[in-house]
């Protein structure tokens, strides 16, 4: 601006020096204003320009990218900023490579670079000969014939990706590998996600199977209320108890499960997700199950034997404990019989039940007992009329005869019939072989208490035969004794009479009678 004034005023004095005109004056001044304007506007777009290329350097030089300027039609580099050189492994102050070759060797075809790249995935190659990834966008600067290039570092992205591409690996290999059911849906209303077990356990071939679908439709109808609530109030409450209920596989069949949820709230970017966590409770529900039957198995095993144990005598053991049995199974009549040693046949010891009308014995190698007696085996017979139509005057539909074992073999068999019921489940068959053999030692022990009083009255049958035998003995020995004694007693008195007057000789003699009678009033006492 100052060389622009001077020049004005050198023209005006030139002017004046001159012999001009007023008017010539008068354009000169114009002249010389309109050049000081001009003068002015040009100064302060330069310096405009000047402070602009002074940010723009400032952003070059300072920027946290990497940025170079290169000729797209040889490669070679006019500019590279510091960051970019340090990326390149070039300290401060050294001097750049000239052209790209030296750096970029994979990507030959610079001339593209004219028509733009954005977030090329590429790799530099660092001074010492070592890689570097990095994301390069390029442009061309418009009028100069030169690509501007933008480069950013990717060492640590690249090495974040591979964690979480490494975590996600894991992550799915640990989901596939567990054995229950993972969903995951946005949230309860659509599937999302899935793992390999809950394809499997929703009898499905792969996940594409289950995503997209809504899940209650993965639920028993019965069950779809319950559920829907339950998952309301893990929505409005967070985590809950886990719920037992019945699910649908898509082939229609329904199968027991306890599912969990757990809930992730949005979180930025990352959209609210409901976690399910389904297990198979068939195993459990299986052994709970197999839990209740045995309680019950030893409930009426233990009342049974309770009812048998109350009394040492059969007469009272069998039919309380035929009672207790036809009670806890639910049959209609039932009978004991017992075999005793060397029999060919069972007789009747105890009946139970109405129209209870069993034969009072039966052969050992009846077909019907013949398993029970000779084999000691169990004998249940379903649909009974079918398998024995001679025997419809039983009037039974199933039959059961369990042995009673003893020390060598059966002692007998406890038999139960039902006129309604065709079939004997097998926990009633168990239950009956059990009771068998739990009332094997207490029925041996009422046998061998009936045999015991048998014996003793036998025994006091004889003592009293034995007793009325002595005491007729005795009556007999009293009588002798008491005739003896009495003829001794008047021998004695003769010999004392005679031994008064007899001789000295005579008298040896009598006294050798009063001690042989002496001798046998001894021997009678």
């Amino acid at each position: 601006l100052g060389i622009a004034g001077a020049l004005a005023a050198t023209y005006i004095a030139a002017v004046l020096l001159s012999p001009a005109g007023g008017v010539e004056i008068v354009n000169a001044l114009i002249r010389a204003g309109v050049f000081l304007a001009v003068a002015a506007v040009v100064s302060h777009l330069a310096g405009l320009l000047q402070a602009s290329e002074g940010r723009y350097r400032s952003v070059f030089e300072n920027s946290r990218a990497g940025i170079f300027l290169f000729k797209p039609d040889d490669g070679r580099v006019e500019e590279m900023n510091p960051q970019c050189a340090m990326m390149l492994g070039y300290p401060a102050g050294a001097v750049p490579p000239p052209d790209l070759g030296a750096f970029w060797p994979d990507h030959a075809g610079w001339g593209e670079a004219s028509r733009g790249i954005a977030d090329l995935d590429c790799a530099f190659l660092r001074r010492d000969g070592t890689r570097v990834p990095v994301l390069l966008s390029a442009n061309p600067l418009p009028g100069r014939g030169v690509i501007c290039a933008v480069v950013t570092e990717t060492t640590e992205w690249k090495r974040v990706e591979a964690c979480l591409r490494r975590s996600e690996e894991t992550f799915r290999v640990i989901l596939n590998t567990v054995d229950v059911g993972i969903v995951v849906t946005d949230p309860g209303r659509r599937i999302v996600e899935v793992n390999e077990a809950a394809v499997r356990l929703c009898g499905g071939a792969g996940r594409e199977d289950l995503v997209g679908r809504e899940p209650e439709s993965l639920v028993a109808a019965r069950d779809q209320a319950m559920v829907r609530a339950w998952r309301e109030r893990v929505l409005r409450e967070g985590t809950l108890a886990p719920v037992e209920c019945r699910l649908c596989r898509l082939d229609g069949s329904e199968w027991p499960a306890e599912v969990s949820a757990t809930l992730l709230e949005k979180d930025g970017d990352a959209p609210e997700r409901l976690i399910l966590v389904v297990r198979d409770i068939t195993e459990r529900r299986q052994a709970e199950e197999m839990i209740r039957e045995e309680n019950r198995h030893l409930s009426i095993i233990n009342e049974v034997v309770a009812a048998a144990t109350a009394s040492r005598r059969l007469d009272d053991l069998l039919p309380a404990s035929l009672a207790k049995t036809l009670a806890l199974l639910g049959f209609d009549r039932g009978a004991a019989y017992l075999v005793q040693p060397g029999s060919d046949c069972a007789h009747l010891r105890a009946c139970v039940g109405e129209e209870c009308a069993p034969p009072a014995s039966v052969r050992r190698d009846d077909p019907l007992y013949r398993y029970v007696f000779i084999d000691g085996e169990a004998r249940f017979v379903d649909r009974f009329c079918e398998k024995y139509p001679k025997r419809e005057d039983l009037s039974i539909r199933s039959f059961a005869a369990v042995p009673i074992p003893g020390d060598d073999g059966p002692v007998g068999c406890i038999a139960v019939a039902s006129r309604d019921r065709e079939v004997i489940a097998e926990s009633e068959r168990r239950i009956l072989r059990a009771i068998g053999g739990e009332l094997g030692s207490a029925v041996v022990e009422g046998m061998l208490h009936e045999d015991l009083e048998d014996a003793l009255a036998s025994a006091n049958r004889y003592l009293a035969e034995a007793n009325a035998a002595t005491e007729e003995v005795n009556l007999y020995v009293d009588i002798l004794t008491h005739d003896i004694n009495n003829a001794n007693t008047a021998a004695m008195g003769y010999l004392h009479m005679i031994l008064e007057s007899a001789d000295e000789a005579d008298g040896v003699v009598v006294r050798k009678s009063l001690a042989a009678v002496y001798q046998s009033n001894d021997i009678i006492r």
